[in-house]
């Protein structure tokens, strides 16, 4: 969302869990109604009563003619045995939003309110009289089909770079659905291209941390597909751009092992692929399948296994008990034969009865 399409209403509630979002819509909304100005905002912290909120909206500010007033977070006011008096609604927080009812059917007239939640309850008065009203934006958690487009206008609108196609696929694959992430990278590559007027595959490509990281995922790749010669050469390519790259690689590869462990338990838990793939945030969709994969065959004794061969590296690359690469090469060709360890089949088959 853009700060033109921003429409302000007295009292708005920005909606949803992911952090980035909401933090653009309240600069946004501060910048439609404020302008450049520094002051008019008052931030509320959590804790007090709502009551006090509200006298806040309507004290006319000593330094602007508007006041913006952001309570972010803004759960808390609707938090059941919290500073709400539990009346009016059912269910928690009820007193509270009649009270924030009541002030946004009669507002002060300079001041705008913004409610920030993680988490917001559709099915109240207040809501409705909001949503009526326009009030509500949304920040949902990104999905694989929203990086690219978000990629393009965010580049442009706060860079003014353009970002060719496969640049954009790039950062997708390699950053994943994480809007902060992403736009932490997209200043960096703004600034890498200097006068040049777009962002390229190759500029993403050139930057060290994507080279490392890209490789450390070929690495890992090779690993999931139980390929221990293509594992072995792209463990050498990694140590030889970087011999520190070591402890960088366990602690890929302990995450790594770690998605894998949690979705075996969602697994087990019979949990759809779809809520897993959200609820671990698996990107790009490749490696989510390659994950649930590897979870179904291995089974949760196989991933525990693999943590304990990985252990061992590990130990031996912080106290100099063995030698890490030599170590880290035996992992790999352990870890290739992982399905025919002791006790891994079997309890993999069990599971599946």
């Amino acid at each position: 969302m853009t700060t033109t399409s921003i429409k302000i209403r007295p009292v708005m509630v920005i909606d949803g869990p992911d952090a980035f979002t909401r933090r653009s819509l309240v600069e946004s909304i501060q910048e439609t109604y404020l302008g450049n100005s520094r002051y008019g905002v008052v931030r509320i912290e959590p804790g007090g009563a709502v009551a006090g909120l509200l006298d806040e909206c309507r004290t006319t500010s000593m330094f602007e003619t508007k006041k913006l007033v952001v309570a972010d977070p803004a759960d808390w006011l609707f938090k059941s045995g919290g500073t709400d008096d539990g009346e009016g609604e059912t269910g928690g927080g009820g007193g509270a939003r009649e009270l924030i009812l009541a002030y946004a059917q009669n507002p002060h007239p300079a001041t705008v309110l913004v409610l920030v939640c993680d988490s917001w309850l559709k099915t109240t008065r207040l809501h409705k009289f909001l949503e009526a009203d326009g009030a509500i934006l949304a920040a949902p958690l990104p999905r694989a089909g929203d990086i690219g487009p978000w990629l393009v206008r965010r580049a442009w609108e706060y860079y003014k770079k353009k970002i060719d196609g496969a640049a954009v696929g790039r950062l997708a694959d390699l950053v994943g659905p994480d809007y902060a992430r992403l736009d932490s990278e997209l200043s960096k590559l703004s600034l890498y291209a200097a006068d040049k007027p777009s962002i390229t595959a190759a500029m993403v490509d050139e930057m060290v941390g994507f080279q490392h990281e890209q490789k450390v995922w070929d690495f890992i790749d090779a690993l999931a597909e139980s390929d221990a010669p293509g594992a072995l050469a792209r463990h050498a390519e990694l140590l030889q751009m970087d011999a520190r790259a070591a402890f960088t690689i366990v602690g890929a590869v302990y995450h790594w092992l770690g998605r894998v462990a949690a979705a075996r338990e969602l697994l087990d838990r019979r949990l759809p692929d779809s809520q897993i793939i959200r609820e671990l945030k698996l990107f790009p969709p490749s490696r989510a399948s390659q994950t649930l994969s590897l979870a179904r065959r291995w089974g949760l004794s196989g991933v525990q296994l693999a943590l304990g061969e990985l252990l061992s590296v590990d130990v031996a690359a912080k106290t100099s008990l063995g030698d890490p690469q030599r170590t880290m090469e035996m992992f790999i060709v352990r870890l290739s034969t992982i399905a025919t360890m002791p006790g891994t089949a079997k309890v993999t088959a069990a599971r599946r009865v």
